[in-house]
């Protein structure tokens, strides 16, 4: 997953790991040889329009909105008429200083807009002159705001969050561990960190908490899954 940060010349770049501390407590309980935390490539602005959210300065809002309104400018020298109607509804809104992330677009509203690369359609995160050197809380509220969530795997070699977009199912889940569990993808046995808190530990979870779900169960943040696979 890719971010732009946006006039904030110092912020540190790079792939940055998504702090959290619900995996913090596993990795107490569990001791596991190794735990790994999902990551985010942190870039310049350079990348803005590659970036799947951006970071940016609250001072450097209107130079966000100028970016899209330079791009509207360029498309009605060349588009057709679809695409005309929708660039001059959108416009005054940009001109008013709204983002485009913002208003209410329609579906199909909302695909022209990201064929286009509109840049205030993306996630963005404003940052005050105050917060923008918390760092890790920034990156933290970005993988939020990009609608990402994560759930745990567990076995005996290795502790790991892995990235999911909301609303992606445990056969997508699957698929992101191995292609090989998402091929023979039997059932998930799943439990939740909330259950881990509130039943006291892992294995009391496992025990009382855990139900097995089918491949269109919609992953909630911080599921812990087990996959039962066959190939």
């Amino acid at each position: 997953m890719k971010i732009s940060v946006f006039g904030i010349s110092d912020f540190p770049l790079g792939k940055k790991i998504i702090p959290d501390a619900r995996l913090d407590k596993l990795k107490e309980l569990l001791r596991p040889p190794k735990t790994t935390y999902p990551q985010l490539e942190v870039n310049d602005e350079k990348t803005i329009k590659d970036g799947q959210g951006i970071i940016s300065l609250a001072a450097k809002k209107l130079d966000l909105i100028l970016l899209d309104l330079e791009l509207i400018e360029n498309r009605l020298l060349c588009c057709n008429a679809q695409e005309k109607e929708f660039l001059q509804r959108i416009q005054p809104e940009l001109e008013k200083e709204s983002l485009l992330n913002e208003l209410n677009l329609s579906d199909n509203e909302i695909r022209l807009a990201q064929n286009l690369n509109f840049i205030t359609l993306k996630p963005i995160l404003f940052l005050t002159e105050e917060n923008f050197h918390d760092s890790a809380s920034a990156i933290k509220n970005i993988y939020q705001l990009c609608n990402m969530i994560c759930f745990f795997t567990s076995n005996q070699n290795e502790l790991r969050s892995w990235p999911l977009k909301k609303g992606q199912t445990a056969f997508d889940a699957a698929g992101f561990v191995h292609s090989d569990i998402q091929r023979g993808f039997i059932k998930a046995e799943v439990f939740n960190f909330k259950d881990v808190e509130e039943l006291g530990g892992f294995n009391q979870a496992k025990t009382r908490a855990m139900h097995l779900e089918s491949k269109d169960y919609i992953v909630k943040d911080a599921d812990i899954i087990n996959f039962r696979f066959n190939v």
